[in-house]
């Protein structure tokens, strides 16, 4: 395949695990292109031409919620290759639906062609679009007061803070307070958290690999396991909406940027949906240092550290008796003989 223009630049890493056995990754490309194409309001013939001819092979490759996500957001998109736009008004209802009702590049001969071939549930969804509005009475709305400003950043008092609080801070922490506390922790004292023997490669691997297969348990416990943190707190990381323990997680192993972007993509998919937070993400990790990274890692490992990693209950002592004792009775069988419960007399008599 061709060398990406710069504005998909972005794009060569999935490209290149898209050529690997086993990893289906067509509907996330499908979706990750169309949203880098939809981030600029017009486009080189380059950048078209390159869309145009990876967005077709892979509609006719992926699934229909993929193909129905793609049509959704090209179909109130000005600059939407005409190509691209006719290929998915043709498709099954659930694809054309939305194009049919407002591409704005489909002509009334279009139309009358979508018609003929695809019959008569396309047609009622063209008819509706040809159909004039209905005048709808102007509302006066009363103006709504403006947001509050978000609070001020809290500071971190380093010194008295416990681990728990501090990882509770961090986790319920807006975006910016999380930048706050990300780029502080380089000037805290400097920690040496524990860390898996098993090479940080080994379990960047792994990593990547569970997120590409969307296994979501196993990249939890790769977690849990790397960082010695409880599972609890492994799956709050992972199922984090905001997307910035993932980052830390990243950071402290020293993983690449393009295979956090992979796992972004795919492990979370309320960060997935969203290109522009992938990307935004992808930049705290370049801002942030590791060794920010692996005082969090600490914090977390002193706040919830993983349940086989606690220490254990000393066992309870035993009476040792002397040779030749025999252990006492148990309480009932010590009781005296007056009150036992009575021995039923037989009934056979001799």
């Amino acid at each position: 395949m061709a060398k990406p223009p710069p504005t998909f630049a972005s794009l060569e890493g999935l490209l290149d695990h898209g050529q690997r056995d086993g990893f289906d990754i067509r509907p996330t490309l499908l979706r990750v292109l169309t949203d880098l194409y939809l981030q600029k309001p017009t486009h080189p013939p380059d950048d078209e031409r390159y869309y145009t001819e990876l967005a077709l092979r892979l509609i006719n490759s992926t699934d229909v919620p993929a193909r129905a996500a793609v049509a959704e957001r090209l179909a109130r998109y000005p600059a939407a290759p005409r190509a691209v736009v006719l290929r998915l008004a043709r498709d099954v209802i659930d694809v054309a639906g939305p194009i049919l009702r407002h591409a704005p590049g489909l002509t009334a001969g279009d139309l009358d062609l979508v018609k003929l071939e695809c019959g008569p549930a396309h047609a009622a969804i063209i008819a509706t679009r040809l159909r004039p509005a209905r005048p709808q009475l102007q509302l006066q709305l009363q103006p709504q007061p403006q947001a509050a400003p978000p609070p001020a950043i809290r500071t971190i008092d380093r010194s008295g803070i416990q681990a728990a609080e501090l990882s509770e801070l961090f986790f319920t922490a807006g975006v910016t307070e999380r930048q706050h506390i990300l780029l502080n922790l380089d000037y805290a004292a400097p920690a040496s958290p524990w860390m898996s023997p098993t090479p940080a490669s080994e379990i960047v691997r792994r990593l990547e690999t569970a997120a590409l297969t969307h296994n979501v348990d196993a990249f939890t416990r790769e977690v849990e396991l790397a960082f010695g943190i409880s599972s609890r707190l492994a799956r709050r990381v992972v199922s984090d909406d905001l997307g910035e323990p993932i980052v830390v997680v990243a950071k402290a192993l020293r993983a690449p940027r393009a295979v956090l972007e992979r796992i972004l993509l795919f492990v979370n998919p309320r960060i997935g949906q969203s290109v522009q937070r992938v990307y935004e993400l992808a930049t705290r990790y370049d801002e942030i240092s590791t060794p920010a990274a692996l005082r969090l890692v600490a914090i977390w490992q002193a706040a919830e550290p993983r349940e086989q990693d606690l220490p254990r209950q000393p066992p309870v002592a035993r009476r040792v008796l002397p040779e030749g004792a025999r252990p006492s009775a148990p309480l009932a069988a010590r009781r005296p003989l007056a009150q036992r419960e009575p021995r039923p007399r037989s009934l056979v008599t001799r």
